[in-house]
């Protein structure tokens, strides 16, 4: 059974996400900020575009799991597109844009979750043959954003090893 304490705890992990961002990029000069770590890596702004990017698409993912039955949330060919594109249009911004934009993406979020009916949390949806509740897909949120955290700083131990 799911209630408002865990809307807050969801809430709180998809901040702890951002929160791990914000901790890898400190520092971070706009020169490392868009320096390739290594052929076929994301950029450190590559990597802040599509931490934008994924917090929107799956926090919709989650919403809708709470308004259709058993709904199939893998990403789509054309959703992936949309993806990569997000990741290469923002590929020339600077670093301190791509921060403000994911902030922004986040206290949007965020405040999608608070939305959310408690009771809907433990709705399911599938990804692929897995299936996930909607309050999964928002802690696979916050865990792949952290993911992405920890890709930004070996990055720039690479960068900074190699330069």
């Amino acid at each position: 059974m799911t209630n408002s304490s865990e809307i807050q705890e969801l809430q709180a992990d998809l901040c702890s996400g951002r929160d791990s961002v914000l901790s890898a990029v400190e520092g971070v000069s706009e020169a490392e900020a868009h320096q390739i770590p290594e052929p076929g890596e994301w950029t450190v702004v590559q990597s802040l575009a599509h931490i934008t990017e994924l917090q929107y698409f799956w926090v919709t993912k989650a919403v809708l799991i709470t308004q259709v039955d058993d709904p199939q949330i893998t990403r789509t060919a054309v959703e992936n597109d949309v993806r990569l594109e997000a990741v290469t249009d923002r590929s020339q911004d600077g670093l301190a844009s791509l921060i403000r934009q994911m902030n922004f993406a986040n206290n949007q979020v965020v405040d999608v979750v608070a939305a959310i009916d408690p009771a809907a949390l433990d709705r399911p949806g599938h990804r692929e043959d897995n299936p996930m509740t909607s309050a999964d897909v928002i802690r696979y949120t916050a865990r792949h954003v952290r993911t992405h955290a920890d890709q930004i700083i070996e990055s720039l131990r690479l960068i900074r090893q190699t330069g």
